[in-house]
């Protein structure tokens, strides 16, 4: 998993204290020009002590805000041209998905497709926007003639988890981490046996808690641009590799051609 300060700030985030928050609040805020202050200027802006920032700062990593300031400086993008909402959109999405590039941990995914070939059924829980990538889950693995169900009903999904044993998966989507629907099925599931893999911006959430494995995708918030709405991007793309992953299997490879070749003769 990626090491860089942004990264850090946002996986942390929950274990900072309020003082913490406001200081990596700030940074995030002002962080095209956290290099051209001192440490006892943020404290001033911050209503922090000195030694509060040198704590938050080593809580991410670095051994001294110096050395905050400078790789912190080393990652911040350049300011662009906005003008252009097709060019500004193209830069928000290369810059979310190299994000969650960044971010990813291999052999964690390598886990979650063994995971995936292993399970007698698979269920992928999620609501609002994190609803319909559990739908896309579910879409692309069925092709692949995995036994795979999509739940985006809170009732359903209790219900479901409480009929779920050893040898069954249960994927959880939530950006928040904080999905109290979700993270109640997952913990269901878990006491029945299943292996539980969460999906979530946040670490030290109660669905990164709850998970056996965990996958970090980074927050949209990080984009700079409010206005920027789609919040299931770095899911979509983690569903590329992890779809990838399991084509080369040469079953499911077949699978997939089988049912792809019914579609185009229902055509």
């Amino acid at each position: 998993m990626s090491s860089s300060v942004i990264d850090m700030l946002q996986l942390e985030y929950q274990r900072f204290s309020t003082k913490e928050k406001e200081i990596a609040d700030y940074v995030m805020r002002n962080k095209s020009s956290i290099n051209n202050i001192n440490i006892r200027d943020l404290a001033a802006y911050t209503n922090a002590s000195m030694s509060t920032i040198t704590r938050f700062c080593k809580k991410v990593g670095c051994s001294t805000f110096v050395d905050f300031k400078i790789r912190l400086n080393r990652e911040v993008h350049h300011p662009r041209n906005e003008t252009d909402f097709f060019i500004r959109t193209q830069q928000i999405h290369n810059d979310i998905i190299n994000a969650t590039a960044e971010m990813l941990d291999s052999a964690k995914i390598e886990q979650v497709v063994q995971y995936i070939k292993k399970a007698r059924k698979i269920y992928v829980y999620g609501l609002g926007s994190s609803g319909l990538s559990a739908l896309e889950f579910k879409y692309r693995l069925m092709r692949m003639d995995i036994v795979i169900d999509a739940v985006t009903d809170s009732h359903m999904m209790i219900m479901s988890a409480s009929l779920l044993g050893e040898d069954d998966l249960v994927i959880g989507l939530s950006n928040s981490g904080r999905t109290l629907e979700v993270s109640d099925a997952l913990n269901a599931a878990k006491k029945r046996g299943s292996k539980v893999v969460g999906i979530t911006n946040f670490d030290h959430t109660p669905l990164s808690e709850i998970s056996d494995l965990c996958i970090f995708t980074p927050d949209i918030g990080r984009t700079g641009d409010v206005n920027f709405i789609n919040s299931q991007l770095a899911i979509i793309y983690i569903l590329d590799v992890i779809s990838l992953l399991l084509l080369e299997d040469e079953h499911l490879l077949r699978a997939r051609q089988q049912t792809l070749q019914a579609l185009y003769s229902a055509e």
